[in-house]
């Protein structure tokens, strides 16, 4: 009898060895997913979803996807009613189109020079096509996501650019 049992130990002991490597494979998978993996992945579904209500007119729900930063720089009322009168009634516009790229990862990101930077964003270049009485026409704004209490948040640059803004001399 024995025999029979070290005959079948070596098998049970390669059996364990491959449950223990899976186990090990797994929970590493689902750990990893935790921390990092699909963070883009997640930060452009928030910006598309914040989007999303744009174009449903929903600005509400769109205002809550904001940064805590973005919700200091806009009341939820006047945000509202701003947007809204903006899109519908100045530009004539009831919906539109957004393409949305790829997003880029950025250290230390700060919405203004006074700000305090964000350790990691990621940009989007977003394009809002409208189609109105006063013509079609396009608009091109970075929009940027950061993790913020559990959440992937929206927002928009307020960083003071020099692009263009060199003197022509004749």
């Amino acid at each position: 009898m024995s025999r029979q049992r070290r005959g079948g130990l070596p098998g049970m002991k390669l059996l364990l060895g491959a449950v223990i490597v899976l186990v090990v494979w797994l929970s590493w998978r689902n750990f990893s997913g935790l921390f990092g993996s699909g963070d883009d992945e997640q930060a452009q579904a928030a910006v598309e979803q914040f989007y999303e209500y744009e174009q449903q007119g929903d600005y509400g729900s769109a205002w809550e996807l904001f940064h805590p930063e973005m919700q200091q720089r806009f009341n939820k009322a006047e945000y509202i009613q701003n947007r809204a009168h903006i899109l519908m009634q100045d530009f004539g516009v009831n919906t539109f189109d957004v393409h949305i790229g790829s997003p880029t990862r950025i250290a230390d990101w700060k919405m203004s020079a006074d700000a305090a930077p964000i350790p990691l964003v990621y940009e989007f270049h977003v394009e809002e096509s409208f189609h109105s009485e006063y013509g079609n026409f396009t608009i091109n704004q970075p929009c940027f996501a950061a993790y913020e209490s559990g959440k992937w948040k929206v927002l928009w640059s307020y960083e003071q650019t020099h692009a263009g803004s060199s003197q022509n001399t004749h």
